[in-house]
């Protein structure tokens, strides 16, 4: 086409590239910053002077990672309540959205103002911490999980993408003889498998980083999620549990956070991938159509 061709057209293509080569370097650096000190020798990084790429190679962070006495169960409790927590969430996101996504629901309106309002207004966490200890689920993984499963800003989102269907198509299944729950499983939900694999995504990656709500509903050490013990040791707290004071100063604390960081960001990063053209189509086909 003719304005490709324009100055103001190539201008735009040269600052786009610009703001994207910007963004990408603010992601990449740190990354390769935190792979390159938990690699490191312990004087390059007391000295300062790893950069991007690790001075010397030292794997002992890993090791001390691993060896970490709480590291297996919480690796186990974050992939329990990761996949508890997301299979939960879909699901009541799914029957949810799907009657509100019909016009003819009496009180529709309504509820959706209702789901609105929590957006942006909260109960706060006392009032959530009472609920929760009230029906006992205090130190269980149902803490974490459950009060969490549904948040109203991807219900709407997915109750906008199955507005997007045609409302032929259910009406033929009607004929057909289908009931409801036969329409959102047999036609419904394979449609639309853009948008759920996003909120799946989204969902995982809540659940996986979620150690806020572990320090505040579980009590149990060996119910620890495996970031709330990589919150612990890059706070400092579970250095001495790990090899005593006099084994931490032959490592650096810098060199033992990265690591810690490193271990339980793999998953995100491998999963991610995988995950990313659903991903990018259901945000954006969940969030323009209806």
């Amino acid at each position: 086409m003719l304005y490709r061709r324009t100055w103001s057209y190539q201008l735009f293509r040269v600052v786009n590239a610009l703001i994207m080569l910007a963004v990408l370097a603010a992601i990449i650096i740190p990354f390769l910053n935190l792979l390159a000190i938990s690699l490191s020798e312990s004087w390059a990084i007391v000295g300062g002077k790893v950069g991007l790429f690790p001075i010397g190679f030292n794997l002992d962070a890993y090791f001390r990672i691993f060896q970490h006495p709480s590291i297996k169960s919480g690796f186990y409790n974050s992939f329990l309540q990761t996949g508890l927590g997301t299979a939960i969430g879909l699901f009541m996101l799914t029957i949810c959205a799907y009657p509100l996504s019909k016009t003819f629901l009496k009180g529709r309106k309504l509820f959706i103002l209702f789901i609105m309002f929590t957006m942006f207004f909260s109960g706060g966490l006392i009032p959530t911490y009472l609920v929760v200890k009230s029906l006992g689920l205090i130190d269980t993984i149902w803490a974490i999980v459950l009060p969490f499963c549904i948040t109203p800003y991807y219900l709407l989102l997915v109750m906008t993408y199955f507005q997007s269907i045609p409302e032929s198509l259910e009406e033929s299944a009607m004929i057909d003889g289908l009931n409801p729950i036969q329409i959102l499983w047999r036609i419904v939900i394979p449609l639309s498998k853009p948008v759920l694999a996003a909120i799946t995504l989204f969902l995982a990656i809540y659940y996986w980083n979620n150690w806020f709500n572990a320090m505040i509903y579980l009590n149990s050490t060996e119910k620890l999620p495996v970031m709330m013990i990589v919150r612990n040791i890059v706070a400092g707290a579970d250095l001495a549990s790990n090899g005593g004071q006099s084994e931490v100063t032959s490592l650096s604390a810098a060199s033992l956070k990265s690591a810690a960081i490193m271990v339980t960001t793999l998953p995100v990063v491998v999963l991610f991938p995988f995950a990313q053209k659903h991903f990018a189509q259901g945000v954006m086909l969940g969030a323009v159509k209806g």
